[in-house]
């Protein structure tokens, strides 16, 4: 069975102020998951599900289904979670692991997962194909600090440590900048850590086996009593496959890719991804209309 490719595009955009994941950037308006979804199918994958919320079901129907007859689904992230008949519900979205966890019943092979508002590049999808196809192991695609920070503000970004070619853990910095001195991040007694340019980091491109679900299924009972402590945290992934990595049911191989990655964390950083595609599509990279 072909990998299938899962899109994380229910999130909130509220630091860029809308729903960035349905933005036009491309020359006739394509959305950065246009380009992702195209490339994944280019490179081998067999099907498409998107985690949405609810609202955006029919125009994305419109897009993939009946403009352009693509094998795509969708699945809900929704804001409640019922566990052992109790309702807990959320004003937000619950965190990415929340979002992988949705699409349980969607997923029955090996899978890539990635956001939909990350361009990653042709050779990314197909680097993680080949692995995906080949290996009955998961992998982690990653990417240099250094391509994937904002000129506009600070960036959330999950480093990744190796070892034997194998991912050792995934630790979440917060509030990393670039500055004329260098790369850096607040730690919590308010210092700045320095981050060497070439320091590997997960833009959640993560080709994972059907084997994180039955850990999600077990492990959410465990964030929901966190939850119900501080209401304020959210159920990310990097938390998850370090906590599976330490449990020793997964080694994740770790692939750098040389791709350009772009994205559009602000408002204003649209503009410059939007050239960065149009020079794609100079370069014969992409067709003007993309699925000819």
């Amino acid at each position: 069975m072909k990998p299938t490719l899962l899109v994380l595009a229910a999130g909130l955009g509220s630091r860029y102020g809308g729903l960035k994941q349905l933005d036009g950037l491309g020359p006739q308006g394509q959305i950065i998951m246009d380009y992702s979804i195209h490339d994944a199918l280019k490179a081998g994958f067999g099907n498409v599900v998107l985690i949405v919320q609810e609202p955006m079901i029919p125009v994305l129907t419109e897009r993939y289904l009946v403009q352009q007859q693509l094998p795509v689904s969708f699945v809900i992230q929704d804001k409640k979670i019922e566990r052992n008949n109790i309702v807990h519900e959320n004003p937000k979205p619950w965190g990415t692991a929340h979002a992988l966890w949705c699409a349980k019943n969607a997923i029955q092979c090996n899978f890539l997962l990635i956001n939909a508002d990350d361009f990653y590049g042709q050779n990314s999808f197909a680097l993680a194909y080949t692995h995906l196809s080949q290996y009955e192991n998961p992998c982690a695609i990653v990417f240099p600090i250094l391509k994937t920070l904002s000129e506009n503000g600070t960036v959330n970004r999950a480093e990744v440590h190796v070892e034997n070619g194998l991912l050792k853990d995934s630790i979440e910095r917060e509030k990393i900048s670039k500055t004329q001195e260098g790369i850096f991040y607040p730690t919590p007694n308010g210092e700045q850590e320095a981050l060497a340019e070439n320091t590997l980091v997960s833009m959640n491109m993560w080709g994972f086996t059907p084997a994180i679900f039955d850990f999600l299924e077990k492990d959410l009972d465990a964030f929901i009593q966190k939850w119900q402590a501080n209401p304020g945290i959210e159920y990310q992934l990097p938390n998850v496959v370090t906590a599976m990595i330490e449990a020793g049911i997964y080694q994740i191989s770790v692939i750098p890719t040389n791709e350009e990655w772009i994205g559009i964390t602000y408002k204003e950083d649209k503009q410059k991804a939007a050239e960065q595609i149009k020079k794609l599509h100079n370069l014969g990279v992409y067709s003007e209309e993309l699925w000819k």
